[in-house]
């Protein structure tokens, strides 16, 4: 009779049926089992332990032509099978690859991967002065790699610390609402739009007129322009721009129009399909319209800022203004309250500070 815990069972056409493991995933997980079958008990155990036998030599065969293979070689292939993922992803992939790894491993075999090359590979970033999140960056990339090809070595990610986030300063919002409000060019007004919704540069050189709702005041996320890597072979270039979803679920949005800019915006208003800051069919480039951007704030006499500046501006004076977290995080498209938290931490400190002085129930001064 079979014995309990064999996997082994008798058919209902009387034959012998064993079951065997024939494939483990990364963590060791039952991916895939064989089968054999005989006509009594012990021919089907026999069967078995050869089925069991051969699948070893044919792992450990496999085991030793993979630890030939060359290390770029095998991440470039991988890299270009990635087919499904967003382009933008793709260009972050090929970037991270092509210029951090591939230089790297050149020449390398699996054979050589360890702990210790991984811990090189990490060194070799530090001595580049590369900071902590693009380090992290990468190695979440290798990462990836090393799980599709079953390679399990440990690779601990740096921690990223929180940079205090730069705003602009009172006298300077002041200079640019001024400015704007008196433009007639809406490349200029963008930039009090901006201030005032906290737009990614992307979403702004995106958005359309049929965006934005201004009977009901409300601005329709749903798309953002980028430059990604060129996947066609055959193209001239090796980049090209594209309309693309944002970058998660949660930066598809609708963003209420403040009152005091809906005005502003009807005196600008186009066509439908007219992009907002060209007023054309035609779009302006990410790229090209930092620069004007930049030539706007030197021309206000205000010192150079990188265009998130006005993101973190928006939702700075927000928090400040006693708009609840929840609300500005679905306005800002963060996939949760805790990155809009973590991000902007020094400003609800300083609101929790000052809420705590209006506990006027409390006399402390009283003794008992």
């Amino acid at each position: 009779m079979p014995k309990k815990g064999e996997n082994i069972t008798r058919r209902k056409d009387g034959r012998y049926e064993a079951r065997y493991v024939k494939e483990r995933d990364e963590y060791g997980h039952i991916k895939q089992y064989g089968f054999v079958y005989a006509k009594n008990y012990f021919e089907v155990k026999k069967k078995r332990e050869e089925k069991l036998k051969k699948l070893l030599i044919e792992t450990e065969q496999k085991k030793k032509l993979y630890f030939k293979e060359s290390i770029v070689d095998s991440i470039v292939l991988w890299l270009d099978s990635k087919v499904l993922i967003k382009d933008s992803s793709y260009t972050n992939y090929y970037s991270i690859v092509h210029s951090k790894i591939v230089p790297f491993f050149k020449n390398k075999m699996f054979e050589e991967l360890n702990e210790n090359l991984i811990l090189n590979f990490i060194k070799s970033l530090q001595e580049e002065k590369l900071g902590n999140k693009r380090i992290k960056d990468i190695l979440i990339v290798l990462k990836q790699f090393l799980k599709e090809k079953n390679i399990n070595i440990k690779i601990d990610l740096p921690k990223v610390s929180t940079k205090k986030i730069e705003t602009l300063n009172l006298e300077e919002i002041s200079i640019i609402e001024k400015t704007t409000k008196e433009t007639s060019d809406v490349k200029v007004f963008a930039i009090l739009l901006v201030l005032f919704t906290g737009l990614r540069i992307g979403e702004l050189c995106a958005l359309q007129w049929k965006d934005i709702d201004l009977e009901h005041k409300v601005i329709h996320i749903s798309k953002t322009l980028i430059r990604v890597k060129n996947r066609d072979s055959k193209g001239n270039s090796k980049t090209k721009m594209i309309i693309d979803t944002p970058k998660t679920q949660h930066s598809i949005r609708d963003i209420p129009i403040h009152q005091s800019v809906l005005p502003y915006l009807k005196k600008f208003q186009r066509e439908e399909n007219c992009y907002f800051l060209t007023e054309k069919g035609n779009m302006i480039t990410p790229k090209k319209y930092y620069l004007f951007y930049l030539h706007v704030l030197k021309t206000l006499s205000i010192k150079k800022h990188g265009f998130h500046i006005l993101r973190h501006t928006f939702a700075t004076q927000s928090l400040l203004c006693g708009v609840d977290v929840k609300s500005l995080s679905e306005i800002l498209g963060h996939s949760s309250v805790r990155t809009t938290l973590d991000l902007y931490v020094h400003v609800t400190d300083n609101e929790k500070s000052l809420q705590i002085n209006k506990l006027t129930f409390l006399n402390l001064s009283q003794s008992y």
